[in-house]
Formats: structure tokens, sequence, C-alpha cells
């Protein structure tokens, strides 16, 4: 082979294995908390978009978890009384401490949203409840967005996604790499502004990680 070839091959290579490992790392991002072991805050917020969001964080402020909550990224067509129906116990707790959120249409949106409506609450932290695999890129748009807001992620499993054994199932696969795609914009949008918020490379990786509490 000759030397350019052999060049670009090695080359191929160490990106597709940048790329791998990079997956991986991603995968190892997400996990699964039982309510009953999630702490409280001020306050909770859902980003709608799959299965069981809505009557986990309705069950989570049930249970005391916070304050109020925000539903972020509501569909302008959606009722309240549709959206009540999804937790028929709670229905209650939609006329005294949730808010619709109805601006945002994907997830920067949903932490530009939630930021102006923790911002005009004063709210100090924030549990976060979002499908497992979309919680790491909600975490690195909803820092970048609150620098100085403790984030709690509370993450779903819906059904039918099997992050345990994605390698088996072509659909999960496919998903979790169109999220791990998604989600590098995202950290990179996050790094940027915590670096500039004079974080440095370390912390600045673990903000947008969420493996550091946010600054006071």
């Amino acid at each position: 082979m000759r030397p350019h070839l052999k060049t670009a091959a090695f080359a191929l290579g160490a990106v597709m294995a940048a790329a791998v490992l990079g997956f991986l790392l991603f995968r190892a991002l997400i996990h699964h908390i039982p309510a009953e072991d999630v702490r409280r805050a001020d306050a909770i917020v859902a980003l709608t978009g799959g299965e069981a969001r809505i009557p986990e964080a309705v069950r989570l402020l049930a249970l005391g978890k916070g304050r109020r909550l925000l539903i972020s990224g509501v569909n302008p067509t959606t009722t309240r009384k549709e959206l009540s129906g999804l937790a028929p116990n709670n229905q209650h707790l939609f006329r005294c401490c949730i808010d619709v959120g109805r601006e945002a249409r994907d997830t920067i949106g949903n932490a530009d949203e939630t930021s102006q409506w923790v911002r005009e609450r004063r709210f100090k932290s924030l549990i976060v409840v979002t499908a497992d695999y979309h919680m790491p890129r909600s975490l690195a748009e909803l820092r970048r967005a609150l620098p100085d807001v403790e984030l709690i992620p509370y993450p779903v499993r819906p059904r039918n996604v099997h992050v345990n054994a994605w390698w088996v199932y072509p659909g999960t696969l496919q998903l979790l790499v169109s999220e791990y795609v998604k989600f590098m914009p995202a950290f990179a949008r996050c790094y940027g502004a915590q670096f500039s918020r004079g974080q440095g490379m370390l912390g600045a990786w673990q903000q947008c990680l969420n493996k550091a509490r946010a600054s006071s």
C-alpha cells in the first residue's frame, strides 16, 4: 500500500475509533433513578416529547419533590384538560402548581423556556424529567442556560427503548447514535459558555456533564 494511502487509512481508523469511544462514553451517561431516591428541589421541569414524562413529573410534584412544575414544549393546540388527563390521580395540581410552556420546539428551546421560568421565580434547584437517552443533552443545554442552578436528573425509561441491551435492538442503536450526534454540539455550546465564565477546562467539562454542583 502506498504511504499516503496508509496515512489515510490510519487517520480514518483513528476517527472511527474515537467516534466509537465517544459513543460508549455517551452511553455511560445514561442511567435510571427511582423517584423515591430523587432529593427535593425548588421546582421540577418536564421536557415533552415522549411517553411517561408528564405523568412522572406530576407524580414527583405530588410526592413533594418540588414546589412547582413546568411542562416545557407543549403543543399550542394541546389543552390543559388534555394534559391533566395524563395524570388522572393528580388533576388538582394543574389548578395550583403547574405551568405550561408552549414556546419551545426543540431541546435548545426547552432550555431557554425553562431558564426564563426559573429566573422569574428565583429557583435555585431544579429536577429535570425527560427520557433517559435524552437526559445528557438536556442537562448540557440547561447548564448553558442556567449556569447557577443545581440540576437534578430524573430520567424516564421509555418502554420501547432498550438502553441496557442497545446492541441487540437496531431501533435503539439508531436512536442512541442519533442522540449522540445531537449531544456533541450541545456539549460544545455548554462547554464554551462555561469556559467563558472562567470555569477552566476541567470545571467546564464537569459542569456540562452535570458532575459538579452549579456555582453559587
